[in-house]
């Protein structure tokens, strides 16, 4: 009988270890596997607040949308494997994608807390949807690509190693890359918006349409600028201040060890 129960009592444990735990292929050696975790919220927000996202490693992507609310998904994503395998343990708290939202007014902070358990090394995905007028600021990513999509409004972003990619966008945009590149689609071009993208290493391809009028200013020391639009100069050039039109859109480009091209907009 006494056996019998500390067999009982043993499968019980067993049991409610495995409820609080998930054993999982280590993420930095091969062939490394694990399901994806997922964080996923959906919070009211009114159009023309104010949206930040602090992240370190992973990609982010934010898409306008026609709803007041902001959906935040964040999808955890294994590291590369390595040479071995190996099975660790983790809680089902360092399983799950630990993400803060906080608002405050008529700002909404995203944040990532902490890169723990299996995600360490593979870092997290984000894809937001956000009210199509808005405003992002303090966008800032470790490494990784950002992607900014159907937004009126502004764009700030911060990346220390990857891609910032602008699409079907209208309005203000300050950038500033270490070591990436910055590709920017800008339309309906107003007076008064200010464009300042600044890459320390890597090349800056903006995309203009037909028709925009703006004061163009261009550096790039360590390479060269093209534009598929007469700015009045002879390109190329490594440095160069012209005009687009007659409106009063500032455009300020900086690549100190890359190329700029400003492009025609498909």
């Amino acid at each position: 009988m006494e056996k019998k129960a500390v067999q009982v009592l043993a499968v019980l444990t067993f049991a409610a270890l495995a409820a609080s735990c998930m054993m999982v292929m280590d993420p930095e050696q091969a062939p490394a596997w694990q399901s994806a975790a997922e964080f996923r919220k959906t919070i009211d927000f009114q159009a023309g607040g104010t949206v930040t996202v602090e992240h370190t490693l992973g990609n982010v992507e934010i898409t306008g949308w026609d709803n007041n609310s902001v959906e935040v998904v964040a999808t955890g994503r294994a590291g590369e494997p390595g040479s071995g395998r190996r099975i660790r343990v983790y809680s089902t708290e360092d399983v799950e994608p630990s993400v803060d939202i906080r608002q405050d007014g008529g700002v909404l902070r995203i944040r990532t807390r902490s890169l723990g358990g299996p995600w360490a090394s593979g870092g997290l995905d984000y894809s937001i949807r956000v009210p199509s007028s808005v405003s992002l600021k303090g966008i800032t990513l470790d490494k990784g690509d950002v992607t900014v999509s159907d937004i009126f409004g502004r764009v700030e972003a911060a990346i220390s190693k990857g891609k910032l990619t602008v699409k079907n966008f209208s309005g203000a945009v300050k950038a500033s890359i270490e070591t990436g590149q910055a590709d920017v689609e800008l339309l309906d071009v107003r007076e008064g918006d200010a464009v300042e993208i600044t890459v320390q290493e890597g090349d800056i391809f903006l995309r203009l349409e037909a028709g925009t009028s703006a004061r163009v200013e261009a550096e790039a020391p360590g390479g060269e600028i093209t534009s598929d639009y007469d700015l009045g100069l002879k390109l190329p050039a490594r440095a160069l201040t012209g005009q687009l039109g007659t409106g009063g859109a500032r455009i300020k480009l900086n690549a100190l060890r890359g190329n700029i091209k400003i492009l025609k907009a498909d």
